[in-house]
């Protein structure tokens, strides 16, 4: 084994549903209330979701339009100014996953090749740069930039020829049996690898 391509989202990163309840208290507490800010802010997350699944942002650039446009958007149903809403990320609202950066660690100590395969928009990299584990990753490969998602076989393909791997050399961990099985038709060595955060039942 000379590499291992990990999924980002249920083994580095989780969802950090406390950041995004105090940002919704604070944005809460300016006026619109705290109902409607939860459904500002779960309508923002399907948009999120949606650009993700039909890879309507393909670069860093159009990324950077894409927030201004759901920024202003959400300030205006909120009554806010747009400020307070300014240069939010996704991203802001995820943390560590337990044992990940040890994971990330352990690989790099193999002398392993990393690379992080996810179905999201092009920031990965700024993503795992936000909670500190960037440095041990050497090929970030987002859906929205590759313009192919997971399950896709492309997908991997793609993300292998950036690492210089082939298939039968690299570990793949996902926390999605569909795309661990999908590596494992092509020839990698894949596992299904689901952190969960403490005191939260097995997934």
């Amino acid at each position: 084994m000379r590499g291992a391509l990990l999924d980002r989202d249920g083994v580095l990163l989780l969802m950090d549903e406390e950041a995004l309840f105090k940002k919704a208290l604070d944005l809460a507490a300016q006026g619109p209330g705290l109902e409607k800010t939860l459904a500002v802010l779960a309508w923002a997350m399907r948009e999120i979701l949606e650009a993700v699944r039909w890879l309507k942002v393909r670069t860093l650039e159009e990324e950077a339009r894409f927030f201004q446009a759901l920024a202003h958007k959400a300030a205006k149903e909120l009554g806010l100014p747009p400020e307070r809403l300014k240069g939010l990320r996704y991203y802001h609202f995820m943390r560590q996953a337990p044992g990940a950066e040890a994971l990330l660690q352990d690989l790099k100590a193999r002398g392993f090749k990393v690379g992080v395969l996810s179905n999201t928009l092009p920031s990965l990299r700024e993503s795992l740069a936000h909670h500190g584990l960037d440095r041990y990753v050497d090929g970030f490969f987002a859906s929205c930039a590759l313009g192919v998602a997971k399950p896709d076989p492309r997908a991997f393909l793609l993300a292998l020829e950036g690492l210089g791997l082939s298939p039968e050399e690299t570990l793949y961990l996902d926390d999605d049996p569909e795309n661990v099985e999908t590596a494992r038709r092509l020839g990698l060595r894949a596992e299904v690898y689901a952190a969960t955060a403490p005191g939260a039942p097995p997934r």
